[in-house]
């Protein structure tokens, strides 16, 4: 049977006062976005993201952790033809857990807007499927600064760390590819990205971003519904950031998961969820260490 799906990759998306690392659960972190439709429907659905993070672990009087919980509303639509356009809505709920006490916040995320362009789609092409399909897509977008940043390492009430933050402060530029192929049920989608950070209104400024992943899936087809389980790897690399321009020694570092889930996808809706565990990582010269994500996601095709 024809595949009607195949994998689509995009963008989305701690310590003490001290520590600052990049690959974190802020918004300026590198994202992964699971599995979606790739067909000529628009999509508009929700999102739950949990990602946790461990600072000086193995020590009572340091030790931090971070736990993030991200809502997101995200929308892909078509306004013409070969041109994709993807908006992602984040809430947030955040909690950081010290020896000291804990401190809480929540709110709106950074908003980010991306416009992809159909370079090939045999989907598209032909009437047909041949014997291996390919989607090539490049472009790029913004994340903008919707998201709080109050940063102020002197002030013992507010969080003294620049990633436990609602948002960067910052407009942040975007550029991406896209490319998988298909054979029969079995499918390939590679995705690499690289984000370009500015500085914010405080003088702070994140390192710049490359992250992508690499994702092997089948699809089976139970009636009306198909079942894609899929796993993968998901990589980021993270420059050192910038204060008032002077580089942070302890911040940027490198992470690599591996990546597990699976999707249903009808003519109408998708529903999702994906687990992801750190096989290698070096965040704020090693300091901070990432735990286990999780991915659920419902959308409605229309």
């Amino acid at each position: 049977m024809k595949i009607k799906y195949i994998a689509f990759i995009a963008l989305f998306l701690a310590g003490r006062a001290s520590v600052a690392c990049d690959i974190c659960g802020c918004a300026n972190s590198g994202s992964y976005f699971g599995l979606m439709p790739q067909s000529h429907k628009s999509v508009i659905g929700l999102r739950y993201q949990r990602l946790h993070f461990v600072t000086h672990g193995d020590s009572k009087v340091l030790k931090t952790e971070e736990h993030f919980h991200v809502g997101e509303l995200y929308a892909r639509l078509f306004p013409i033809k070969r041109v994709q356009v993807m908006a992602f809505v984040p809430y947030r709920i955040d909690r950081q857990v010290t020896s000291a006490d804990v401190k809480k916040q929540n709110g709106l995320g950074d908003i980010t807007v991306l416009a992809n362009y159909n370079i090939l789609n045999t989907f598209m092409d032909k009437e047909t499927s041949g014997k291996f399909n390919h989607t090539l897509m490049v472009g790029g977008g913004v994340k903008l600064p919707t998201g709080q940043f109050k940063f102020d390492e002197n002030n013992t009430l507010e969080v003294a760390n620049a990633n436990f933050q609602l948002g960067t402060g910052s407009t942040d530029l975007i550029v991406n590819a896209f490319y998988t192929i298909n054979k029969e049920q079995w499918g390939l989608a590679t995705n690499i990205s690289r984000k370009f950070n500015t500085t914010n209104s405080q003088g702070y400024r994140f390192g710049d971003q490359v992250f992508g992943t690499v994702e092997l899936y089948r699809s089976f087809n139970l009636g009306n519904i198909s079942l894609t389980p899929s796993i993968g790897v998901y990589g980021e690399h993270a420059d050192q950031g910038k204060q008032h321009g002077q580089v942070l020694d302890i911040t940027g570092g490198r992470l690599l998961n591996a990546t597990a889930g699976v999707t249903f996808f009808s003519d109408q809706w998708t529903v999702g969820i994906n687990a992801q565990k750190p096989v290698a990582q070096k965040s704020a010269s090693g300091h901070v260490l990432a735990r286990e994500r999780l991915m659920l996601q419902v959308g409605f095709l229309f």
